[in-house]
């Protein structure tokens, strides 16, 4: 049953090389990394977009127009595209297995559809969908023999209706035009650019000067600090969070996420560096302060691990360096404490 149609920003993520890891990986293991990858894909879109279906090795979603304009479509894509690299380098840093379907997951690559125009939201059997011309061209986007040609295996390609309608300006965004001919749709103008150009995260190990800095040495070997610091459950002895529960299951590691409550108040993290039992960084959006990037450095030192823990705001200034500075010493007065009952 039709239940109504608007202008919406559709959007088709590809995992490209799926098929081919599916059927040359184990039956028991590609699967499940596959669907772990998929799944990093839609948690980040999800944020900016309403998923409107898996399509097996693709996720299609769709937004509102208004919610993506300028800066903002490019944004959610290379920051879906920054996790989905993350995740992989995550997979390959942990695992020590040697099969098929460990070995080649970071052979799997992302790419990106985009179109903006009408779509007709309907009701088959007790699901929605969403249908029309729009939806089918932008999923036709997806044989696109262009950026191939032009020696591009991850990217995104937008149609020229999407760049008018979101305000994108081509030369900034580094977006290089192609056409390509479509049955039943003629020629169609587009766009494809580098996601990774996109991405507003800043790598963890960037030289950008933080608003905090501190260092102190920690009375407890290096592997049990670690575990204070990235456990859930021990998380909450020291940092002065109520709750921590991950939201992507499997290993602990670059692209896992999380909710962190405290006072009621709960707030989303990320992992974006991940060297166990060395290096770490946790970002996190904070009220009134903005994205903050949290780095923990772990070393073995004669007394314990040397541990410095620096601060990375998006939006810097000296308000929230005091006040930071004010909550680190107190939760580190708290972690010296944890780690002296865990180390008897």
């Amino acid at each position: 049953m039709k239940q109504g149609s608007d202008e919406r920003v559709l959007l088709v993520a590809d995992l490209s090389g799926y098929t081919g890891y599916l059927v040359g990986g184990e039956a028991e293991e590609a699967p499940l990394i596959a669907g772990d990858l998929v799944e990093t894909v839609v948690n980040h879109l999800s944020e900016q977009f309403e998923l409107a279906g898996l399509e097996g090795d693709a996720a299609f979603v769709h937004a509102p127009v208004s919610g993506l304009r300028g800066r903002r479509l490019l944004d959610a894509i290379g920051n879906c595209d920054a996790a989905f690299r993350r995740r992989i380098e995550s997979v390959r840093q942990a695992t020590t297995c040697t099969c098929t379907a460990c070995q080649t997951a970071p052979t799997l690559d992302l790419k990106f559809f985009v179109h903006v125009g009408a779509a007709v939201r309907q009701r088959i059997a007790g699901r929605d969908e969403l249908a029309g011309r729009d939806v089918v061209l932008v999923h036709r986007l997806m044989k696109d023999s262009a950026p191939a040609a032009l020696g591009m295996q991850s990217y995104a390609l937008l149609t020229e209706a999407a760049r008018v309608a979101l305000g994108i300006d081509a030369a900034t965004a580094g977006l290089r035009p192609v056409r390509q001919t479509y049955d039943h749709f003629g020629e169609v103008e587009g766009w494809v650019g580098d996601p990774a150009t996109w991405s507003q995260w800043v790598d963890a190990d960037e030289a950008v000067t933080p608003i905090l800095d501190h260092t102190e040495v920690i009375p407890a070997d290096a592997a049990a600090l670690w575990e204070l610091l990235t456990v859930p459950d021990r998380r909450a002895l020291w940092e002065g969070i109520d709750q921590v529960e991950e939201l992507d299951g499997g290993i602990r590691g670059m692209g896992t996420r999380s909710r962190c409550i405290a006072r009621r108040l709960a707030t989303m993290e990320e992992i974006v560096a991940w060297r166990p039992p060395v290096t770490f960084a946790r970002r996190t959006q904070l009220p009134n302060a903005g994205e903050v990037t949290a780095r923990y450095d772990l070393e073995a030192v004669d007394r314990g691990t040397r541990l410095r823990l620096r601060w990375h705001a998006s939006e810097p200034d000296a308000r929230l360096a005091r006040e930071a500075l004010i909550d680190v010493r107190a939760a580190q007065e708290r972690l010296r404490k944890a780690a002296s009952t865990v180390s008897r």
